[in-house]
């Protein structure tokens, strides 16, 4: 049994709490309302208290970008604090961010001071009135699972143990704690233990075995099941799970709109990441965990087609307005689900070589021509794709790749799951480079990737980014991909008006990002190497270079890449 300190304030107390709850870093961007943060930590560094590492991030946007990143990457949660109402309204983005894809970030901003005097922490300068709110934490509550603020030092062990309880309570998701000065800066009670027993995680739910045989027995009969996934779990459990269901069963998979992937890319039952061709045919559908599985605008089923959905919520009830065909829904932790139904159908399990072969064929001619396609993009400015397949020509067995419009899945060869990220379907753009950060924090001898366009990449606050890589020691390679506009906002423009004026134009409003900094430059300020590469030629090259780099030199790498503006 471990012999802790007794903590002399409730920082401490809060501090030794979250380790005690397995939190290993403290994402901070500090303010004037951390003074007894500060103090804690150097009290602990002096008194041996078990304490989250404290890493300085100088922007909000980074903080959160990595929390999200080393929990995808390791399945812990961690904490960021920042500060007052400034640094929180800078935060609410990636707190969205983590909402969306149930991410358990233990959010926690500081408050201005309550009192004006007489307290260790009352008002000291003029900005603490003027950072006063009635409300602090309704600015996130609507993306948090809970959110309390601390009102006396003898709640703070309790409060850290409900928060992480109830932001790894499936469906995860982050919860946020207001902290004003003068509770943390008060004194603990010296006859409370920091060390009781922390609070349970309630156990994932186990699907229904009724549902499970409906389920079974929908996908036995199919001519043409289909399975769709849109992301992982950090430990693989999915995948895992996964693979036995469609190895017995022969059913494909496809992975539209990818948050992360589940399925090795090379696998005989892996239909790629357009849905398209598979959900035209397909007589049964398993939703595995997918928020937007298709899009009801453009895409239909087929005539008298079953809809299975699977999930910790299969109905994903956060969300207003959702209303996909849903003709069975099982309330389950997916991996469990997945291997439930791969029991009741033990009895077919091998018996349908014919469509295993069939589904292996098609995979196989799709697969050659993506690689024909994205090769013939190695023009002067090439493709995204060809940067793709260039990309995954340098990634080892255990690389992960984030892309926030950067290259597109369909280019890459993932060896396993968990390989590529995007950003959540929530859209908050500058993820990329700092997720690919966390990952790199959470497996340093992991070459973490980030592929990002360049609006993304200016989203980023990247002079942050480059000087975390840099004082921190995380080598991430950086390509930002740069066709010189905002691409997401022209096709949207051009999808919703095919026949409009600004379809026609050159140049369309609101979209040219010209003229555009020196990314290279902004990499070297923090002592980064960087290239800038026009000709699709040079890439491979100039990826080996950056390999070198990062590995050798342990630098970070950028390449600037000039891309062809996709459709």
């Amino acid at each position: 049994m471990v012999d802790y300190p007794t903590p002399k304030t409730a920082a401490e107390a809060l501090l030794m709490r979250l380790k005690i709850n397995g939190v290993d870093y403290l994402f901070g961007n500090a303010g004037t309302d951390f003074a007894p943060i500060i103090e804690a930590y150097a009290n602990g560094s002096a008194d041996d208290m078990p304490m989250p590492v404290p890493l300085v991030m100088p922007h909000e946007t980074a903080a959160l970008g990595m929390a999200h990143g080393y929990y995808r990457s390791t399945g812990k949660p961690q904490a960021a604090m920042v500060h007052v109402n400034v640094g929180l309204a800078n935060a609410l983005m990636g707190v969205i961010n983590a909402a969306s894809d149930n991410v358990p970030l233990f959010m926690m901003a500081g408050r201005t001071p309550l009192t004006e005097f007489g307290r260790v922490g009352a008002r000291m300068t003029p900005i603490q009135y003027g950072q006063e709110m009635r409300d602090q934490s309704g600015f996130v509550r609507e993306s948090t699972k809970w959110d309390y603020e601390l009102r006396y030092p003898e709640q703070t062990a309790n409060l850290v143990d409900r928060g992480v309880a109830i932001a790894m309570t499936a469906p995860r998701g982050p919860v946020y704690l207001g902290l004003p000065r003068e509770p943390l800066a008060e004194a603990w009670p010296e006859d409370m233990p920091i060390d009781g027993p922390v609070q349970s995680t309630p156990t994932v739910t186990s699907p229904d075995p009724d549902a499970i045989q409906q389920a079974a027995a929908l996908l036995s009969k199919a001519k043409n099941p289909l399975i769709i996934c849109q992301r992982s779990d950090p430990e693989g459990t999915l995948g895992d799970a996964l693979l036995n269901l469609i190895e017995d069963q022969a059913i494909a998979v496809a992975e539209p709109f990818a948050i992360q992937n589940v399925l090795a890319t090379a696998h005989p039952m892996h239909g790629g990441f357009n849905l398209g061709p598979w959900l035209e045919d397909a007589d049964v559908i398993l939703s595995v965990d997918a928020q937007v599985p298709w899009i009801l605008r453009s895409q239909d089923l087929r005539k008298g087609a079953k809809v299975i959905h699977i999930g910790a919520d299969p109905l994903f009830s956060d969300l207003p307005m959702r209303s996909h065909q849903n003709d069975l829904a099982i309330t389950s932790d997916p991996a469990m689900a997945l291997n439930a139904l791969n029991t009741a159908l033990e009895s077919s399990a091998g018996q349908n070589m014919a469509r295993y072969k069939s589904i292996q064929k098609k995979n196989e001619k799709r697969r050659e021509e993506i690689i024909e396609k994205a090769k013939a993009g190695s023009g002067t400015p090439m493709t995204p794709m060809y940067v793709g397949h260039c990309v995954s020509e340098i990634m080892e067995e255990d690389s992960v790749l984030f892309a926030e419009l950067g290259v597109p899945f369909d280019a890459l060869d993932l060896k396993g799951p968990n390989r590529a990220s995007i950003g959540p379907f929530s859209g908050g753009l500058g993820w990329g480079v700092p997720a690919a950060l966390g990952a790199s924090l959470a497996n340093p001898d992991r070459l973490a990737i980030a592929t990002v366009g360049e609006g993304s990449y200016i989203f980023a606050n990247p002079v942050a980014c480059h000087q975390i890589s840099e004082a921190l020691d995380l080598p991430i390679l950086i390509i930002v991909l740069n066709n010189g506009i905002w691409n997401a906002v022209r096709r949207a423009a051009r999808n919703v008006y095919p026949e409009g004026s600004a379809v026609k134009m050159n140049t369309m409003p609101l979209t040219s990002l010209e003229p555009l900094p020196d990314f290279c430059a902004i990499a070297e300020a923090s002592r980064g190497w960087s290239e800038r590469v026009e000709n699709g030629e040079d890439l491979p090259s100039a990826l080996a270079r950056a390999v070198d780099v990062i590995k050798n030199e342990k630098r970070s790498a950028l390449l600037e890449v000039r891309t062809l503006v996709p459709n």
